[in-house]
């Protein structure tokens, strides 16, 4: 039995969602206030033989035990599993007998006993030096041991030897990041002479760190390299402290460096994080979407240095940014820029004058808005060649924005930059080409090589299937050959995760549509990135091997325009599912109404009401 339904089978639903909120267990399907909203009547209703819940008040959403978890407690879905198993007595070591990797815990263990000892020399008098630059940027030994600040010095004392002592391995400590072998053979520390400072996730533990140089000497800073409990791409350094009061304030500020962080929260700026580097990666995008909006719509504003803006890696960072929003992933989130005044970096501009700061944050921008400006400043307007290559490195930031009206008032903005008309302007922009390109495999990037196969499509069913102007759940079955699973979500996920070529036609599916909670992770983790083998470390073990199982199914010979009627008739019937299964605890819980005093009955028909539209539109293509 996968670990996912061995989960499910032992959690008992109602059980675990009582831990959160105060049920009445007086009818044959619990309910009570829905947690993830305010009202006045109970609209959350729970169902103990399926295992699911669903709210039909505003939120309107719903699900199983794994994902309640995810969404109450912000986890991803391999922590979410991890959590229900340790409840329900599910040792995961033990499930496999199979050889694993080394435990996460194991780094994290050894980087818990690094941070002592970067501590340790900190409050040495080798650190007096370290401690007096600390100072000079209002930073004391107090604030120091609160933000995890250390140091690695050189000379012969060193970390690999207070490793040894405390019984960690070398092969530990290599994959921690912490030490690294040299040309010779022998080990040396990954970071000598350097201010460290720890980095933690969001569960606060510590992953990695980063280190910057006392003596001038390059690069500036350096981070831990790639390791199974590190990556970069996807923390955000602070969130560990940040987490609360950005689901609180429904708004997200990301600035460059540790030290502005740091500084920010010292001073009562507490939804501030770092991204790790110029760029905003779409996972890290994505982390701080599920906080920034778990009450509502939320903001992201992106803290620019002053030396940064202008840059050609920066403007691709916030074109990749802008395209991210645009897909239509992230509904609910705003991203905006903020610049500090004096072309200060955050952390200098926040010492010397913390109200300025804050008021350049109440100031900040729309990205779309800022990039077209500091795009026309990159171009000489005065000449036409100009004007035209102007034109065409914004045209198709334009052309992704799906509302007409977004579109014009864009248009606008830009022609009057260029100071010609808006007619001229779009006759001389290279017009939108299609996206689609010729079905690939390379969307799965270390997937496709596994020597292993698992059962093929059934070829004698492809003409059937394909011919067929819908999709049956027996022809579904019997393609896909699974065992145990949802046959019409795993279809889907199988075609979009072998075709790259497919993946607009399927990406703006609500995951709702996908009611098991494994394959609706797999669903969003595609979302989120177009190469999901980049990101699969992320899905855990479990999950892993299924994606691994759908990536290497056969699909039956077909061309391009045959998929494409694939994957929408399969979104097509599962929004059609969805809708029915709504209706049909609608009607139940409409048979409820008939027990309660009218001023009640009344105020949980309103509830419904939203969720009914909101359907509505879904099923009419207008959501």
């Amino acid at each position: 039995m996968a670990l996912v339904d061995e989960v499910k089978s032992r959690s008992d639903i109602v059980q675990v969602i009582s831990d959160y909120v105060d049920l009445d267990t007086s009818s044959r399907q619990p309910k009570a206030l829905c947690p993830f909203h305010s009202e006045r009547s109970p609209s959350f209703v729970i169902y103990p033989e399926s295992g699911s819940w669903r709210c039909f008040g505003s939120c309107a959403d719903g699900g199983d035990v794994i994902s309640f978890m995810m969404k109450k407690e912000n986890l991803s879905f391999v922590e979410a599993l991890e959590n229900l198993a340790n409840r329900a007595g599910i040792k995961v070591e033990e499930r496999n007998n199979e050889p694993r990797k080394k435990p996460v815990t194991g780094l994290i263990q050894a980087n818990e006993i690094a941070s002592e000892y970067f501590l340790s020399r900190l409050k040495a008098p080798i650190g007096v030096e370290t401690l007096e630059y600390l100072k000079d940027r209002g930073i004391d030994i107090e604030t120091a041991v609160r933000r995890g600040l250390g140091l690695a010095p050189s000379g012969m004392e060193t970390l690999s030897g207070h490793l040894r002592t405390r019984n960690v391995q070398a092969r530990t400590a290599r994959d921690a990041g912490l030490i690294t072998r040299k040309d010779d053979g022998s080990w040396r520390d990954m970071f000598t002479g350097r201010l460290t400072i720890e980095i933690r996730d969001a569960r606060d533990r510590i992953i990695g760190y980063g280190a910057r140089t006392l003596d001038g000497s390059e690069p500036k800073y350096l981070n831990t390299p790639q390791t199974d409990a590190f990556d970069k791409s996807s923390i955000m350094y602070g969130l560990n402290w940040a987490a609360e009061s950005i689901r609180d304030s429904n708004e997200a500020v990301v600035v460059e460096g540790y030290m502005d962080v740091i500084t920010a929260h010292e001073h009562g700026f507490t939804n501030v994080v770092a991204s790790m580097g110029t760029a905003v990666t779409a996972q890290q995008l994505d982390s701080l979407s599920r906080h920034a909006t778990s009450g509502g719509p939320g903001t992201v504003i992106l803290c620019l240095d002053s030396d940064a803006a202008g840059e050609a890696a920066t403007m691709r960072a916030l074109e990749s940014v802008t395209a991210e929003l645009n897909s239509g992933r992230r509904k609910g989130l705003e991203v905006k820029v903020a610049r500090p005044d004096g072309g200060k970096d955050p952390d200098e501009a926040i010492r010397s004058d913390p109200d300025s700061w804050r008021a350049s944050l109440t100031a900040a921008e729309p990205l779309l808005d800022y990039l077209i400006v500091a795009k026309s400043k990159l171009h000489n307007l005065e000449s036409g060649q100009g004007i035209a290559d102007f034109a065409n490195s914004v045209a198709p930031l334009i052309y992704n924005i799906t509302n007409d009206y977004d579109q014009d008032r864009y248009w606008s903005t830009i022609s009057k930059l260029a100071g010609v008309t808006e007619q001229r302007l779009k006759s001389i922009v290279d017009k939108p080409r299609s996206t689609s390109r010729k079905g690939s495999r390379s969307g799965l990037v270390g997937f496709g090589n596994n020597t292993r196969r698992n059962a093929s499509f059934k070829r004698e069913s492809s003409s059937q299937f394909m011919d067929s102007g819908r999709i049956s759940s027996d022809q579904v079955s019997e393609v896909l050959n699974t065992t145990g699973g949802d046959a019409l979500e795993e279809h889907l996920l199988a075609l979009v995760l072998q075709l790259d070529d497919l993946r607009e036609h399927a990406i703006a599916m609500p995951p709702e549509f996908l009611h098991q909670s494994d394959n609706r992770a797999l669903f969003t983790a595609w979302q989120s990135s177009a190469k999901l083998g980049g990101i699969s470390p992320e899905l855990g073990e479990d999950l892993t091997e299924k994606a691994h199982r759908l990536a290497e199914h056969e699909l039956p010979p077909s061309d391009q325009a045959r998929h494409v009627e694939e994957v929408t008739q399969c979104v097509m019937r599962l929004r059609e599912r969805h809708s029915r299964k709504i209706k049909v605890l609608e009607k139940e819980r409409l048979e409820e109404y008939k027990e309660l005093d009218s001023e009640e009955a009344e105020e949980l028909l309103r509830q419904s009401l939203l969720p009914n539209e909101n359907l509505r539109k879904a099923m009419t293509g207008r959501a």
